[in-house]
Formats: structure tokens, C-alpha cells, sequence
């Protein structure tokens, strides 16, 4: 093998989108289920292949990320106190299903090619994290404040702006990229 053989298009599969509900519980539920799987379990993983191949810093970086998805649940939870642990939803399981998959190859393409593997989990990052903010948690916050909930409308705002600016970090991460130092 002479080139990194995990794609962009093969973290992606990785990524679970949340859902507009038929009610706002429904979407909070599902914007739960995946905040809840980005920190338990994409960030942490994209976190130790940035550490395994030498880049401690993102790797740093993906977990203060991740603690700040969990954060984005939490207040949603705040705000639905019933909600309990919400049920596993189809794409987020076959997000896991397909970080599974990957796991299985990635510490030896880590091994062989670090920066690539960092490189395209970093552009997925981004684009993940593009997509939250400019795409599906707007719709969220649409929903709250076209229903009258006002407060869910704030948090979804909250989450925007905090998604934009996880992407802004990925995206000097990836920049600057050649100017982190990797261990050996």
C-alpha cells in the first residue's frame, strides 16, 4: 500500500445527522441520541488516531470538542427533564456500525500514512460541523421559535454558534496542520 486507503467519504459515513421531529421532542430527542454519540464516541475515536499518529495537540483538540457536544445535550436536557436516555436512532447506529469498520483498519493506516488519516478526519470534522451550523440545527431553532419556545429557540442558537466555531477550529487545525508537532 502506497496511499491511505480510509476516504473522506469513508469518515463521513461516521457522521449521524439529527432529525427534525414531528414535535419538538422528537427533535430534541434525536439532537440528543447524536451530541450524545459525537462525544462518547466519533471525537473520542478521531482523538486517538490524532494521538497515535503523533498529533497530540488535535488530538486535544477533537476531545474539547467532544466535551462540548456533550454540553450542547445537556442543555437541551434541561429543558425536557423527562427525556431520560434517549433510543438509539437508525443513522447513529449506522454511524457506530461504520466506525466500527473503520477501527479495524485505521491504526495500521495510521501507521503507514498519520498526516493523511489526520488530514481527512479533520476535513470531516469540518464538514460535519458545517453541516450542524448551516444546515439542520437552524431548522431546529425554525421549529422552536415557529411553536412559541422561545428558551429551545436560545439553546438551538447556542449550538449554532458553538458548531461554527468548532468548525473554525478544525479548520485552522487543518491549516496549520504541517506546523504541529508529531511525536514520534
Amino acid at each position: 500500500m502506497n496511499k491511505c486507503d480510509i476516504t473522506e467519504d469513508t469518515i463521513y459515513q461516521c457522521f449521524a445527522a439529527a432529525t427534525t421531529g414531528k414535535t419538538l421532542g422528537a427533535t430534541a430527542t434525536s439532537f440528543v441520541d447524536v451530541e450524545e454519540y459525537e462525544n462518547q464516541v466519533m471525537y473520542p475515536e478521531f482523538s486517538r488516531w490524532a494521538k497515535k499518529a503523533g498529533y497530540p495537540q488535535i488530538a486535544e483538540l477533537f476531545l474539547k470538542v467532544a466535551g462540548e457536544e456533550k454540553l450542547h445535550a445537556t442543555w437541551l436536557r434541561k429543558l425536557y427533564e423527562g427525556m431520560g436516555t434517549p433510543a438509539r436512532g437508525e443513522d447513529t447506529q449506522r454511524a457506530i456500525d461504520a466506525l466500527e469498520t473503520i477501527r479495524k483498519n485505521s491504526d495500521a493506516l495510521i501507521a503507514q500514512d498519520p498526516k493523511t488519516v489526520i488530514e481527512k478526519a479533520l476535513k470531516v470534522a469540518i464538514k460535519v460541523e458545517q453541516r450542524e451550523y448551516r444546515e439542520i440545527y437552524p431548522a431546529f431553532r425554525d421549529q422552536a421559535i415557529q411553536a412559541g419556545q422561545k428558551e429551545a429557540a436560545e439553546v438551538y442558537q447556542r449550538v449554532i454558534n458553538s458548531e461554527e466555531q468548532h468548525s473554525q477550529w478544525f479548520e485552522k487545525a487543518l491549516t496549520t496542520l504541517e506546523n504541529y508537532p508529531q511525536a514520534a
